[in-house]
């Protein structure tokens, strides 16, 4: 027969335990609040299609777009479209289809393409969408914003 300190300490033990449980229980509650209150302000980037989708969109939210036109010598193989956004160069590679940029997108591994490497003067941010893929080679985050807020996060870039 147990003594009624021990009967005491068993049961103390016993709402210890659970006590210790429950605050594990709180705090990982909390933790996977906050995490999923952080997915929720994320908003998925329109399905920007092409350079001219881009480039209205742009447009749209207020940018000053300049506009150079190049094909080809980029160093991705989509139909080269340079923007100039607020004093900042971004390439536009435009395919003929999402397969095609998907292909490309897949050569793509910081500053290796294919079995070409880079000496990028800056930091290289690679997005896609659609049948593009916009490169930003450099530090700007209000650039990088603007990009993101279009395009989605990089999918490949420093």
């Amino acid at each position: 027969m147990k003594s009624n300190g021990t009967k005491n300490m068993n049961t103390f033990r016993k709402l210890w335990v659970i006590g210790i449980i429950a605050v594990i229980i709180a705090l990982s509650l909390g933790l996977i609040g906050k995490g999923l209150s952080a997915n929720r302000i994320d908003i998925a980037p329109p399905n920007i299609q092409n350079t001219k989708e881009l480039i209205s969109s742009l447009q749209k939210a207020g940018y000053k777009i300049k506009t150079i036109q190049f094909v080809g010598d980029g160093i991705l193989s989509g139909d080269l479209t340079t923007i100039d956004i607020d004093g900042d160069t971004i390439g536009i590679y435009e395919y003929k289809n999402n397969q095609e940029m998907e292909e490309q997108a897949k050569t793509i591994h910081g500053s290796r393409i294919g079995n070409s490497f880079y000496d990028f003067i800056a930091t290289p941010h690679f997005y896609k969408n659609g049948n593009i893929i916009v490169s930003y080679i450099g530090i700007n985050t209000k650039t990088i914003k603007k990009i993101e807020k279009l395009m989605g996060k990089q999918f490949e870039g420093m």
